[in-house]
């Protein structure tokens, strides 16, 4: 996911009748982020009403602090115009007439207006609220004062928000990278200059390799030819250094320096450029993966104490100081974060790592002259990557910090940043209260409010559960969490069911019913019910008729309803939910011997007009609780090996609705000539838990065929199989490290730095460059972090596509 980047704030403003439009804002902007994750360092954050939490002041001027703080505003309306606010003649007006004078002020945000067709019905007698909208729609036809849309569905207007979203965060997108590298604009950044308080120990040799370097070209230039040989990459890199835009040093240079790294000594000028360069290279990375093709360390000393010092003083720097590079402010704050650094500059209960008498800092940055609030106020109030500092705090900060976080909340002009410094403090504080004001407005996933929110949950009452359960702007992984830790303190409530059935997500659906069969209580099968019976989708039920069979009938009532042909399909896989495995097992093996003519009266099913595709779906159906039923008697019965055989049957139906548990069951029971079926069923479903049982089963010889695999889940999968079981030497190990995936040969320089200590390591870089047909940097890269980064760094072993 993305990271978290610099936020676009979606402001919804609408009256009640348009929920189903408010949700698809919120879908699509869940989709855009998951599209752009990969390259962008844009995500969409979408607020509106229901994210305001109760306080005394009057409730229109809370949801208004939302509106000052949005990038877009997107209006909806139907047939309702709303309530007064006591100022305007509705919430969704004083909320549009306060946006559009920000927007003349500040040409920010940008508003676009959608309007529901209504039909023509209503517009003879329209009223007093469809007038109200008809009046507001007119003014826009007339004025063009924003964005005007209409549209006649909420399939046409998911279209339509969706394309408008898109075009917005494209263009923002673009922004970004041109004022970015803009020609001509000077960095704000302070000039290398000679005003650096403290060069390397090196910096004499740097001199004079500088000097040498430039005497070559010189005397090329004068004379044609040059006595010693030339180097256009360190002269590209002094270059960069002394101009007065920072620029990372291209990809091709650094690798070809690495070359003779053990030659090179840096000046200061190039040791700050170098950090830029990492910094750009891991602000443009997965933000859970410091894996880059920038190998950079070597040069840095970053693990002595002056070392460690020197590179946190610029880290800081390229973090909070006044430069345009977002991307490079993200990868300072990631490192920061890798490296769990606390330098005084920021923290007051910060360590020796940071400004010093002797410091690569200039004598004219702000980090001499203000304290650790003002710098963060500052940043926090004033910067695109406030999402980026936030990500860093909560990385680092401990219960030593919690007074000066909670110091620094209320001087946060945005409320939405004061929120989240609160949850930070109150989280440290052992207090789940602020990270509960999160949740009911917007957690991405991988951030560090979802890490905080599952690992605090134990600590949640009740009723903060109960709003978990169904929360939508949350990853479904914290709902799951949710219902997993109020069901292992009692039975879940009708209100609860009903929360998390509303929430319409499968996985969650099939958690709530577990947890009710396992209470099997008869008032937990009666909250199921009146939950269900609450919920506006009327075709829940019949979607999930035999788990409802399951609860509401006993065995004997089920048989007899399996007795009917029309019931079979829902009565006997609710009967399998219902009785043992061993108590069916005759059934079972009757049904996939006979697909199911044994429990069905085909000829009377076809009459009905149960032909074709919808007669072999309902075959499917029975068959797949067959399945589930054999699934529960192991393999410690005297017909295992049958009913081996009954699955392998089943899994070469190939049916959709059987095949990825057939797959599943030939796991732990099949042998090596079922992996390659068991692969097919995977690629199909692309689940990774099946790739490797399909490796568990076939050995060496599916391992390999995985690892030439384009899908590079699938290929990495294959690799790790391979190293883990110690079946593959060192030349087969390092030819892994020539695979097209990143996340294959990554893989394998995790068991590279286990096989070789430091010394052989190091000299390995020299000879996987020297192949003639090329390398990856990726490769050197890592071993570099590995070796030569500060220990958080260097051990972290997180490796892409795994």
């Amino acid at each position: 996911m993305a990271a978290n980047i610099r936020e676009v704030v979606v402001f919804i403003a609408s009256p009640g009748d348009v929920s189903g439009e408010r949700e698809a804002v919120r879908k699509t902007a869940e989709s855009l982020n998951n599209l752009h994750s990969a390259v962008s360092t844009v995500r969409v954050r979408v607020t509106g009403w229901e994210h305001v939490q109760p306080e005394h002041e009057r409730p229109q001027e809370v949801i208004n602090e939302l509106v000052d703080e949005c990038d877009i505003f997107i209006g909806m309306l139907h047939k309702k115009w709303g309530s007064p606010t006591g100022q305007y003649d509705s919430g969704f007006e004083e909320e549009y007439e306060r946006a559009l004078e920000r927007r003349k002020a500040t040409g920010s945000p940008d508003i676009a207006i959608y309007f529901k067709r209504v039909e023509q019905d209503f517009l003879a007698d329209p009223g007093e609220q469809l007038t109200k909208v008809l009046k507001f729609q007119r003014r826009f036809q007339e004025d063009h004062s924003a964005l005007y849309r209409d549209f006649a569905s909420l399939e046409d207007f998911k279209l339509k928000i969706y394309t408008y979203l898109n075009s917005l965060i494209v263009s923002k997108l673009k922004s970004v990278e041109s004022n970015a590298g803009r020609e001509g604009t000077a960095a704000t950044l302070p000039q290398p200059s000679t005003e650096v308080a403290h060069l390397k120990k090196n910096s004499d040799p740097a001199r004079q390799e500088i000097a040498s370097a430039l005497s070559a070209f010189s005397e090329l230039a004068i004379e044609g030819n040059a006595s010693s040989d030339l180097d256009p990459d360190r002269l590209l890199m002094v270059a960069l250094a002394f101009q007065p835009e920072m620029v990372p040093v291209p990809m091709h240079a650094l690798n070809r320096l690495y070359g003779h790294r053990a030659e090179l000594h840096l000046s200061a000028m190039e040791y700050k450029t170098l950090i830029w360069t990492l910094a750009d290279s891991y602000g443009s990375a997965a933000r859970e993966a410091p894996n880059v093709a920038t190998p950079a360390w070597y040069f840095l000393d970053a693990r002595s104490n002056n070392g460690i010092r020197d590179l946190v003083d610029v880290l800081v720097s390229l973090a909070f100081d006044g430069h345009d590079d977002f991307v490079v402010r993200c990868g300072a704050f990631r490192i920061l974060s890798f490296i769990k650094a606390k330098p005084i500059q920021l923290w007051m209960s910060g360590s020796e790592e940071g400004v010093s008498e002797a410091s690569l800092i200039p004598v004219n940055s702000s980090a001499m002259d203000t304290t650790p609030i003002e710098r963060w106020e500052f940043h926090l109030n004033s910067k695109d990557s406030t999402g980026l500092a936030l990500d860093y705090m909560a990385e680092v900060a401990d219960i030593q910090d919690v007074a000066f976080i909670r110091e620094l909340a209320p001087r946060m002009e945005s409320r939405s940043t004061r929120l989240r410094l609160q949850a930070i403090a109150n989280y440290l504080s052992n207090d789940f209260d602020g990270l509960m004001s999160l949740a009911s407005s917007y957690v991405s996933s991988d951030s560090w409010e979802e890490k905080f929110l599952l690992q605090g949950i134990e600590r949640a009452t009740d009723d903060q559960l109960l709003q978990l359960i169904g929360a939508r702007n949350i990853p479904i992984r914290i709902n799951l969490a949710a219902v997993a830790t109020i069901s292992a303190r009692r039975a879940l409530s009708s209100e609860e069911i009903s929360r998390a059935l509303k929430r319409g997500h499968e996985q969650l659906t099939t958690a709530v019913f577990e947890a009710v069969s396992r209470s099997a209580t008869a008032e937990a099968k009666i909250a199921v019910l009146e939950a269900i019976a609450s919920l506006e989708n009327s075709d829940f039920a019949s979607e999930h008729k035999s788990r409802l069979l399951a609860l509401t009938h006993n065995s004997e009532e089920l048989r007899k309803l399996a007795a009917d042909p029309h019931r079979v399909i829902d009565a006997w896989p609710a009967l399998a939910l219902v009785e043992s495995g061993e108590a069916l097992a005759v059934e079972a093996r009757s049904i996939l011997d006979t697909d199911c003519a044994s429990h069905m009266d085909i000829g009377e099913l076809e009459e009905f007009g149960y032909k074709g595709a919808v007669l072999a779906f309902v075959r499917a159906k029975v068959r797949l609780a067959a399945l589930q039923v054999l699934e529960q008697l192991g393999d410690s019965h005297g017909e295992h090996d049958a009913d081996v055989q009954r699955v392998r049957a089943e899994l070469q139906k190939r049916h959709l609705s059987t095949q990825e548990l057939a797959a599943r069951i030939l796991i732990n029971w099949g042998s090596e000539d079922d992996a390659l079926a068991v692969l097919e069923v995977a690629d199909k479903v692309h689940d990774r838990e099946l790739v490797s049982g399909a490796i568990k089963l076939g050995g060496i010889r599916v391992a390999r065929q995985c690892l030439k695999s384009e899908d590079v889940r699938k290929a990495t999968l294959g690799a790790a199989a391979l190293i883990e079981c110690h079946s593959i030497g060192h030349r087969e190990l390092q030819e892994i490290l020539y695979s097209s995936h990143s996340g294959v040969r990554l893989r394998a320089v995790l068991e590279l730095r286990r096989r070789y200590n430091d010394e052989q390591l190091a000299e390995f870089i020299d000879s996987y460059r020297g192949r003639l047909s090329g390398y990856y940097y990726d490769v050197v890269a890592a071993i570099d972090r590995m070796l030569y980064a500060p220990l958080p760094l260097a051990e972290y072993e997180e490796v892409a596509g795994s």
